[in-house]
């Protein structure tokens, strides 16, 4: 029975293979359609799924450049944007990009969408004649923490050629850039350090913190008084006068160093501030005079003579103390603000007195502890530095030989020598010191020379500036590539380099 069933099978098997009418060829080809379709059908869902994975590497690229920049606007982004994604995704490439968007959200979020058109080759036998892929890419911007400390010239030079009101301008640009819409953002703080022949302080914080010299024990406290007297001694004997918070520079190398104010060494703290009255004798022109000599004697006599300004009602001590005073970090946009509009123009050009208290205020010692430890890897610290001079000493043919500033008469040596032009150089000096052991911290700085050809100040800024790692385009002093030092031959090109500068900050901030 089942060898006769298996001698029938091989028989009909025999006769289709045998079988010449065509009608075989038939069946198989209508069986072989679908196959054909199927395996087309890959090929082309193959050639879409290349053209995704092309597209979502080109979209990252195009993420990453966007949000690594922020102060864009939203055409901005787009093109920066539309710059990186064709770079990574050229015309020549499979598939046709249809629609490039860009959609920031908020500060730290920035989501890239595309979407690009294939052309099928097989799947058109079945009416489908393009595949549409699309790729969403969201980037976090994850932000280090930011501490910038603004150093910014406000001597009188600065009155011209509208330069104040230039600086006030690209000042609140680079905040606005840097804040966003955020007025109190947790991850960024800045303090603003405006300089002359001297820098202001809060009075009462310096006071009641134990910063002054209060006592009159420091090397330089008593230089302008006799009678063992020091200037609050003699503010005290004067009627209804104090100390405006301008000080004078530390002596023996202590204002080039970062060292905390303590008792245990008086230099290191701050002696205030005293412009001193020149004696009136018709004998020694070239003073400012204002109360009676109270006696006789020779030029230095007459102005130590401390008993002359008792029971006074007079301002001038505090004469070219009316400047912006210092304001350590915040992270409050509209006090920023506010401080950077409350800026004016009064004295001449102390360079390195500037460059220390930005300095101080990036510190995490005293007087100013706001700023976070060195080395802490979630915070960057950094100073924008801008003068439009030379330091400079005002010298004249009195026996004290200048007028009075941070450094006292240039008779006194504070600057370590009794001639201007010395003085002048050793004041570079004293920059370049500070300026190196700022860099020497970990503190990047970019400086800024403004309308000033000088090579003498185009030198001490090339010095005082970082290394500029990333190698940026600006405009550099002395034409040097490597170093974040600018130039800006006139106020109005001032808003774009602080716009370039709050650009790169922001770049170091962020880490996708």
């Amino acid at each position: 029975m089942m060898r006769s069933l298996l001698s029938r099978l091989r028989g009909t098997a025999a006769q289709f293979v045998n079988r010449r009418d065509g009608a075989v060829a038939i069946v198989y080809a209508l069986a072989l359609i679908p196959t054909i379709a199927a395996v087309g059908s890959a090929v082309d869902l193959t050639r879409a799924m290349v053209v995704k994975m092309r597209l979502g590497e080109a979209l990252d690229s195009a993420g990453l450049s966007v949000a690594g920049t922020v102060g864009l606007t939203e055409a901005q982004m787009t093109a920066k944007a539309q710059q990186f994604f064709y770079a990574n995704y050229p015309p020549d490439e499979l598939g046709t990009v249809t629609s490039l968007t860009v959609t920031p959200a908020g500060n730290n979020l920035v989501t890239v969408s595309g979407s690009a058109r294939v052309d099928t080759s097989f799947m058109g036998l079945f009416g489908i004649y393009y595949l549409d892929v699309a790729v969403n890419v969201e980037v976090t911007r994850e932000s280090k923490g930011l501490e910038i400390a603004l150093v910014l010239d406000n001597t009188g030079s600065m009155a011209s050629n509208g330069k104040l009101p230039a600086l006030k301008t690209a000042t609140m640009e680079l905040i606005n850039i840097l804040f966003g819409d955020q007025n109190t953002p947790e991850h960024l703080k800045m303090s603003l350090v405006p300089f002359s022949q001297t820098v202001k302080v809060d009075t009462a914080q310096f006071n009641n913190s134990g910063w002054m010299d209060s006592t009159g024990q420091a090397s330089t406290a008593k230089l302008n008084f006799d009678n063992n007297k020091y200037a609050f001694s003699v503010w005290q004997a004067m009627s209804n006068k104090s100390w405006g918070g301008c000080l004078e520079a530390r002596p023996n190398g202590y204002e080039e160093l970062d060292t905390a104010p303590s008792a245990g060494t008086p230099d290191t703290r701050w002696v205030p501030y005293f412009e001193p009255d020149g004696p009136d004798s018709s004998a020694y022109s070239g003073y400012t005079t204002y109360v009676s000599d109270g006696g006789s004697g020779n030029q230095d006599t007459r102005l130590r003579r401390s008993s002359k300004y008792n029971g006074q009602n007079k301002t001038n001590p505090n004469a070219d103390c009316n400047m912006q005073k210092i304001l350590p970090l915040t992270n409050n946009k509209v006090t920023l603000q506010s401080y950077v509009n409350g800026m004016i123009s009064t004295g001449y050009t102390h360079i390195a007195l500037g460059a220390g208290w930005g300095w101080r205020t990036l510190s995490p010692t005293a007087p100013y502890t706001e700023g976070s430890d060195y080395g802490d890897e979630n915070w960057t610290k950094a100073m924008v530095f801008l003068t439009d001079g030379l330091n400079t000493v005002d010298s004249n043919n009195t026996w004290h030989k200048s007028t009075y500033t941070a450094y006292n008469y240039l008779i006194r040596g504070q600057l370590g020598t009794t001639s201007a032009g010395t003085a002048e150089t050793n004041q570079d000096t004293r920059t370049n010191t500070v300026c190196s052991r700022i860099k020497a911290e970990g503190i990047r700085i970019y400086t800024i020379l403004l309308e000033e050809d000088a090579s003498r100040a185009r030198n001490l800024m090339e010095s005082c500036a970082s290394e500029d790692v990333s190698n940026n385009t600006a405009n550099k002093c002395n034409n040097n590539a490597s170093k974040l030092c600018y130039e800006s031959p006139s106020a109005a090109e001032l808003q774009g380099i602080f716009q370039d500068i709050a650009q790169d900050l922001s770049n170091l901030r962020l880490s996708q």
